[in-house]
């Protein structure tokens, strides 16, 4: 009897390891590694790994925030540059407080907030084309934040009415032009010159972008660069040349810090009032961040966040705090508009 018992006794605990085991091993499955984690929410270091991927695999937006890459890329081989990391993961921090706060609040996102907060994003990346180089799953994300952004921003200052929009539309006119235009762009202006003669004899300008433009990512698209309004983060010789040169011709060749720029407008037009009804929602809010920004540090003070030792650490004594990045100076993040990666000039 005794040897039955203690056979009996076996099996339970051999029973209990083995569901304690498998219990386990479902929850290591479950958990993948953390780049930071904030109140207890958990921003995974996958999903920071792909955003940096997107990032690196649009060319186009590349070019837009840093020509050079070097602000952006690695020494390594698909290697980022620490900093950058370090902004990136900040922005994933901020966001999962936004969205923590607008799920605290029961606000909801709504078809056509998402629809606005699009066409926000496509403005701050500058262009369609740019924006669906990325990812699907990174283009929902952006635009899925910027909505949250907004309308936290809304509950925090107060919604505009259409007849608040509409007012601004008419008091500024000129700040909804939009021109869309192509270039070819050269080292040099003696390079510059023979294209601009090549194509007064009548060489078709895609053709000439195609072979000749060292600008990749529009080469291709026969010197396309897409349309922009006048607040566009480009160089301002560009901008300045799109809104002045008539409409389909070629000017005089513009030189700016990349090179020599050959253009041709091929069209100019004033958006209507529900083509800017976004961009002046964004103008709005923006003229009013001021308690989104305040919101945000004081967030930032009281929030526990943890930071994945491989990516830095928390510091909150900064002048707004931020991720510090290992063995490397970290300058201030800028919080108040809370844009995509790049800031003003783009973006994710």
């Amino acid at each position: 009897m005794a040897q039955v018992v203690r056979r009996r006794s076996l099996r339970r605990v051999l029973v209990s390891l083995l569901a304690l085991v498998a219990v386990v091993a479902a929850a290591c499955g479950t958990l993948s590694p953390y780049a930071a984690i904030v109140n207890g929410h958990r921003v995974s270091e996958r999903d920071v790994d792909n955003e940096l991927k997107a990032i690196r695999g649009n060319a186009r937006y590349l070019d837009t925030i840093d020509p050079s890459r070097r602000q952006i890329l690695g020494s390594g081989t698909n290697t980022f540059n620490a900093n950058f990391t370090a902004q990136i993961l900040d922005l994933r921090i901020y966001y999962q407080l936004v969205h923590q706060e607008v799920v605290r609040r029961q606000l909801k996102v709504s078809a056509g907030d998402l629809s606005q907060a699009r066409q926000v994003v496509v403005q701050q990346v500058n262009g369609d084309q740019v924006f669906n180089a990325f990812p699907k799953t990174y283009q929902n994300y952006l635009v899925r934040r910027a909505a949250e952004v907004a309308q936290l921003g809304r509950s925090l200052s107060g919604t505009q009415s259409d007849a608040d929009l509409k007012a601004y539309y008419d008091a500024h006119p000129d700040q909804f032009q939009q021109a869309c235009s192509s270039h070819i762009l050269v080292d040099t202006k003696e390079k510059a010159d023979a294209v601009e003669a090549r194509l007064a004899k009548g060489e078709d300008f895609a053709a000439v972008a195609k072979t000749d433009s060292k600008d990749p990512g529009s080469a291709q698209k026969g010197g396309d660069v897409g349309c922009f309004g006048k607040d566009a983060q480009l160089v301002p010789e560009f901008l300045q040349a799109i809104f002045a040169q008539p409409v389909g011709q070629v000017g005089p060749p513009v030189q700016s810090q990349f090179g020599f720029h050959v253009i041709k407008v091929t069209s100019r037009k004033t958006l209507g009032f529900d083509e800017a009804k976004s961009q002046i929602a964004q103008r709005l809010q923006q003229g009013n961040s001021t308690k989104l920004t305040d919101w945000l540090r004081q967030a930032l003070t009281k929030a526990r966040v943890t930071v994945n030792p491989k990516f830095g650490k928390f510091d909150k004594n900064q002048q707004t705090p931020g991720v510090v990045p290992p063995q490397a100076p970290k300058t201030a993040t800028t919080a108040p508009g809370l844009v995509p990666p790049g800031g003003n000039a783009g973006g994710p």
